[in-house]
């Protein structure tokens, strides 16, 4: 037994300083991610500063720059905690190794008590007695056994609590483990996302040679593309808006939806002049805007399957993709910087199916949300690419 304790100690010792040295790991870890954190909010008030003067080609140049080491810093976020969640992985690694050799250690320890009350229980009591032994002895070994008795009870207790732990300790590593797999699908998509801020400032840079005079062109040729294209928009589904058929789509529902996104809503639902926003290129709004930091997870507010998916270039909804909820209505989600799904998946409530950003007619990241009928809705295939139409309704009826 006392070769079994020194063993057990001995592990004991050597687990808990390597848990000791990855708490301090954990700790560096999260320090890190506070600063860098820190620097991330500096880089989105020097977009929102930017966003808010006038658009000139070396200030479209600075927000995309900024949004770029915005986005590196949220990489290296992330990359600290895949470390950190790594070492928690590996720490609780340890505690259940220590969990299971204490449990182990318990129950040789109950097995020697059991085995030293069987040898009590064959003492022949009457034997000692006829041998002239005197009762202090018989019941000094009444003492021992109930002493024993106790001493097993409570190493009993003991197994149960630490079974206990343990079996919370691997329900925590299975979380942690689910966690990495989440943050290692996340850097992968920060990246992506990266290389199309890097793509959109070499393509602009190419198209204005880097001047100003030419910048100012570009934006008034896609204006009034963007007019013709918004004109077509509103025609179609205004005429689409008295087809929706009421006894094919749910009553309004707040809470029918959860919400897509984290942000701000920037500008409401129907005529602009009446949702606190005038747009020279439309007058009618077919959805919400949510703005937020680009990168941000898009997520289903329902579950249903991927009807469509499109991109518009520099027009219109950009990168988009529409979700029908097998209810009558299906949401639009637009200005995507990354998609995770495809058209025919199916997709549950709360997954993330993409990613924020300022794709298509934009002038700063942001979701644009649209809620259709869908019996109204359809795509057609445009000079500009496939572009999603439809009777839209209020969202904020249903969120």
């Amino acid at each position: 037994m006392t070769e079994e304790k020194f063993n057990f100690n001995g592990e004991f010792e050597k687990y808990s300083r390597e848990i000791d040295k990855l708490k301090e790991k954990i700790e560096a870890k999260e320090t890190k991610i506070k600063e860098l954190e820190e620097r991330a909010a500096s880089y989105k008030e020097t977009i929102e500063e930017k966003r808010g003067e006038a658009n000139t080609l070396v200030n479209e140049v600075l927000v995309l720059d900024s949004q770029r080491r915005k986005l590196d810093t949220e990489i290296e976020i992330t990359q600290t905690k895949i470390g950190e969640t790594e070492a928690s992985i590996e720490k609780l690694t340890l505690e259940l190794k220590t969990k299971e050799s204490e449990i182990k250690m318990l129950k040789k320890r109950t097995g020697i008590i059991l085995r030293t009350i069987r040898e009590y229980d064959e003492i022949d009591l009457a034997e000692i007695l006829l041998r002239g032994d005197n009762f202090s002895k018989i019941f000094n070994i009444a003492e021992a056994v109930k002493i024993l008795q106790e001493e097993i009870q409570e190493k009993v207790e003991a197994l149960k609590i630490v079974k206990l732990k343990l079996e919370s300790e691997r329900l925590e590593l299975n979380f942690q483990k689910e966690e990495l797999e989440n943050l290692e699908e996340e850097l992968y998509y920060k990246k992506v996302i990266v290389e199309g801020e890097k793509k959109k400032k070499k393509d602009l840079l190419n198209v204005t040679k880097g001047q100003e005079r030419k910048f100012q062109n570009l934006l008034k040729d896609v204006e009034a593309k963007q007019k013709e294209i918004q004109k077509e928009i509103a025609e179609i589904e205004s005429r689409l808006r008295h087809l929706i058929d009421p006894s094919k789509i749910p009553p309004p529902q707040k809470g029918l939806f959860s919400w897509p996104c984290e942000g701000v809503i920037t500008q409401g639902y129907g005529l602009t002049s009446k949702t606190g926003f005038i747009n020279p290129v439309y007058d009618f709004h077919n959805g919400i805007d949510i703005a937020s930091s680009i990168g941000t997870p898009i997520k289903a507010p329902l579950g249903g399957k991927v009807a469509a998916s499109g991109t518009n270039g520099h027009y219109a909804y950009g990168s988009w993709l529409a979700i029908d909820h097998q209810n009558g209505l299906i949401t639009l989600y637009a200005h995507l910087s990354a998609k995770k799904v495809k058209v025919g998946e199916e997709v549950k409530r709360g997954q993330i199916i993409g990613y924020m950003g300022s794709t298509g007619f934009s002038t700063g990241s942001h979701l644009h949300f649209t809620v259709y009928a869908a019996n109204t809705f359809e795509t057609k295939d445009k000079w500009f690419g496939l572009l999603p139409l439809g009777g839209s309704l209020n969202p904020m009826n249903y969120l």
